[in-house]
């Protein structure tokens, strides 16, 4: 598996920041997406865009980072 994130801003709320699970070949199998402010998190089990689109702008994550966020409330 592969993990990213990339952040942006939502006005009002500061940055929210998405983490994506991804197989080898860059499908993603699922992402959650954690705005640190107010603590809201948003988990995606089985997204309905699949394909990762311009990888190289994300920034490299870990399995545990990702799953410290899955993992919230």
């Amino acid at each position: 598996m592969l993990y990213f994130k990339t952040s942006q801003p939502i006005p009002g709320s500061g940055d929210a920041w998405t983490y994506y699970e991804c197989t080898d070949e860059s499908r993603i199998v699922r992402y959650v997406t954690h705005i640190p402010v107010t603590k809201k998190t948003e988990r995606v089990g089985d997204p309905v865009v699949k394909k990762l689109y311009r990888p190289e702008l994300l920034m490299p994550s870990s399995p545990e980072e990702f799953e410290q966020y899955w993992a919230m409330p």
